[in-house]
C-alpha cells in the first residue's frame, strides 16, 4: 500500500507546527503582574524631605508623560514631576515615572535617549550607586549623566532605572530580563527615578551629584512602604 502523498504529509508538517506554535505562544504568554496593588504616587511621595520643601517651578522640566493606556510613547501609568527647594535657594528636580506593564515594544525611556529626543546632549553619562539598598540590602546602581541644552544651559541628572527585580544599566539587560519574566509567565513594572538640576558652566560636579542622591535616598526612606515598593525592591 502506498504511503499518503507527499503533499498531504507536508501539509500535515505545516498544520501540526502552527498548532505547536500556537500552543507554546499561548504557554508563555506573560499574565502574572509583579504589582496588584498601585499605590497613588502623588499623595504617597513626600512633599518635605528634611530641608527640601515642593515648590511651584518657573523651569521647564524634561518630560515624562501618563498617559491613560501606556504605548511605545507614553510607557507609564503614573509619572510625577516635581522641584523642590531648600532654604539656601538650591532647587533639585524629581522625577518618577512607573509603568504597570513592561514590554519589548512598552518600556521605561531612558534618559540618555530621553533628552536628546528633547533637544539636549549627552556631555557625559557613567555609573554609580546609591546611597539606597534594596530589601534584600543590595545596592542599587543607577547612572550619572551631564547634559546641555541648544542654548548651552548645563543639566546634571542622577538616576535609576528597575525593571521588576533588576537595576537597568543598559538597554540589552532590560530586553533580556523582560523575555526572562515573559518565558516565566510574569509581566513585571518598571520605575524610573531621576533628580536632576540646572547648573552653572565650570561647577564642580562631585557635591552636585552627591546632593542628589542623598535627596533620593531620603526620598526613598520617607516614602510610605507601599509606595516605596514601587520605587526600590
Amino acid at each position: 500500500m502506498r504511503g499518503p502523498p507527499a503533499f498531504s504529509r507536508r501539509s500535515f508538517l505545516v498544520v501540526g507546527s502552527l498548532f505547536a506554535s500556537a500552543g507554546l505562544a499561548r504557554l508563555i504568554t506573560p499574565t502574572l503582574h509583579t504589582i496588584d496593588h498601585e499605590p497613588d504616587l502623588e499623595q504617597a511621595l513626600p512633599q518635605h524631605i528634611d530641608d527640601w520643601q515642593m515648590v511651584a517651578s518657573p523651569l521647564i522640566q524634561v518630560g515624562v508623560s501618563a498617559d491613560s493606556s501606556p504605548s511605545t510613547d507614553q510607557p507609564y501609568n503614573q509619572s510625577i514631576l516635581r522641584a523642590y527647594a531648600n532654604p539656601r535657594g538650591e532647587m533639585i528636580q524629581l522625577a518618577v515615572a512607573w509603568g504597570r506593564q513592561q514590554r519589548q515594544e512598552v518600556k521605561i525611556h531612558r534618559p540618555e535617549l530621553c533628552y536628546p529626543a528633547q533637544g539636549f546632549r549627552v556631555l557625559n553619562l557613567q555609573d554609580t550607586t546609591f546611597a539606597v539598598r534594596t530589601p534584600a540590602g543590595i545596592p542599587i546602581i543607577g547612572k550619572r549623566m551631564l547634559t546641555q541644552d541648544r542654548n548651552g544651559q548645563l543639566e546634571a541628572v542622577s538616576y535609576w532605572i528597575r525593571i521588576g527585580g533588576i537595576y537597568s544599566d543598559n538597554a540589552w539587560r532590560t530586553r533580556l530580563h523582560i523575555v526572562q519574566e515573559g518565558l516565566a509567565g510574569r509581566i513585571p513594572d518598571g520605575v524610573l527615578v531621576r533628580v536632576s538640576q540646572r547648573i552653572p558652566q565650570g561647577t564642580d560636579l562631585a557635591p552636585i551629584y552627591q546632593r542628589q542622591e542623598a535627596f533620593a535616598a531620603r526620598l526613598v526612606a520617607l516614602t510610605n512602604a507601599g509606595a516605596r515598593a514601587l520605587l526600590v525592591r
